[in-house]
């Protein structure tokens, strides 16, 4: 973690440490995730957090954050399943879940994220259709990769009598949904459980790529930092629904944050599946 993108975590926190202490909370939970795994200076960063915003971080599991991802995900779902496939795409990575009603029965993390792609693979505003290919392959790649995994588990294909919906969680999948609801002020209880076919987000890509970023701001449901991002971000959602059969695609805003509280709720005095590692 460089030593910048440390010192704003860490304003960030002092912040939030300030409104937890108006609200005189009860109980503080703070975990770290995919980034802080992966990061050299983990143990540093953690300490500092400690000591400068007051805030103890533990460090879980990638096992573990999938576990709370799908409880937070699967809470306010309001159909019928017997499996959901969840997927998260992220700046760095792009992490799929796939449960059995609200077991875990497989999790797949891959390096595909937006942020990376947009920065490695955008040159043009509005993109030019070789850059728009060359991220198609790349995601192609990726995604395939991981269908094989689920075949050679056998989960996939799916069995026809199986009732398998598909869920997208945080910023990609909600501001596709604010974008299809134009959403001028973002409302969280219309974008969950909001479900799009295949062929409306084709149309919504096709509208966006056309676009210059600046002129995608003015698309209600985009958000200031989202302007780029979703080109790849749809691109993902696009390549997964196509590999794994889908034709609807439903969204909720709700994953990790909720899953914490709830596994907290539950036992009554910390989280239970918390990992050292």
């Amino acid at each position: 973690i460089s030593e910048s993108a440390m010192e704003r975590t860490i304003r960030g926190l002092i912040d939030f440490k300030g409104n937890i202490t108006s609200f005189r909370v009860d109980k503080v939970i703070a975990v770290a995730t995919g980034v802080v795994r992966k990061a050299k200076n983990s143990l540093n960063f953690i300490q500092r957090v400690k000591e400068e915003a007051g805030i103890e971080i533990q460090l879980i599991s990638g096992e573990i954050e999938a576990k709370l991802s799908a409880r937070g995900a699967l809470l306010p779902v309001n159909s019928e399943f017997d499996r959901a496939l969840i997927f998260d795409i992220g700046g760095g990575s792009t992490e799929f879940i796939l449960t059995q009603e609200t077991e875990l029965l497989m999790v797949e993390s891959i390096e595909l994220g937006v942020v990376h792609l947009s920065e490695e693979q955008l040159y043009n505003d509005p993109p030019k259709k070789k850059e728009l290919t060359e991220i198609e392959k790349i995601v192609d790649f990726k995604i395939r990769k991981v269908r094989k995994r689920f075949q050679r588990a056998s989960f996939f294909p799916f069995k026809p009598e199986s009732r398998v919906i598909l869920i997208g969680i945080a910023g990609t999948a909600t501001t596709l949904a604010a974008i299809d609801l134009k959403l001028v002020e973002y409302d969280r209880e219309k974008v969950i459980n909001h479900t799009l076919e295949i062929k409306r987000i084709t149309e919504i890509f096709r509208e966006l790529i056309r676009m210059p970023a600046a002129q995608r701001l003015s698309v209600p449901g985009v958000e200031k930092g989202r302007e780029d991002l979703i080109i790849p971000g749809l691109i993902i959602i696009l390549k997964i629904m196509e590999f794994f059969d889908f034709s609807v695609l439903r969204i909720i805003d709700s994953g990790i944050l909720e899953g914490l509280v709830l596994s907290y709720s539950s036992s009554g005095k910390s989280i239970p599946c918390f990992s050292k590692r």
